[in-house]
């Protein structure tokens, strides 16, 4: 296991774990889709089945995650490098994702369709911004976050 000196990107005192960047980048792609479909179908048990993905992934439990592990398994038969990077930012993303995604079914439910598919606007733009250009907005917004920074005293 890498030590903090060498480990890539800048370190996060919520979450030490090292992340596949790539096998995220599938994950976006996938998250896209299921969303695109739920959407199409205004299927909610589709959009709140993502919605446990994605809390799955947020609190690190990739293993019981379909999409993660689909994700990393394509990645693989892809022959695709695994580019390791901190966790954390992308743990952020999956628990915004997980808030999207569960307020878009949310609204679903109650019949405010319109609300609901504005959130699943937004999730959608974000997961296609990290899927096909690699630019994660929750990640962008991670380090400004107040718990990100770390007391410099006693």
């Amino acid at each position: 296991m890498p030590s903090a000196a060498t480990r890539p990107g800048p370190s996060c005192p919520i979450v030490p774990d090292l992340g596949d960047e790539t096998a995220g980048r599938i994950a976006a792609g996938l998250s896209l889709g299921l969303l695109a479909l739920a959407a199409a179908g205004s299927w909610v048990w589709m959009i709140l089945a993502l919605a446990v993905d994605f809390a799955l992934r947020a609190t690190g439990r990739f293993a019981w995650s379909p999409v993660a592990r689909l994700a990393g398994f394509l990645r693989r038969r892809a022959h695709l490098p695994a580019r390791m990077i901190n966790a954390g930012p992308k743990r952020f993303a999956a628990a915004l994702g997980f808030l999207f995604s569960l307020g878009t079914g949310l609204a679903w439910l109650v019949g405010l369709r319109s609300l609901g598919h504005a959130l699943a606007a937004i999730l959608g733009l974000c997961a296609a911004l990290e899927a096909f250009l690699g630019v994660c907005l929750a990640c962008q917004i991670h380090p400004w976050l107040p718990w990100r920074h770390e007391s410099g005293g006693a």
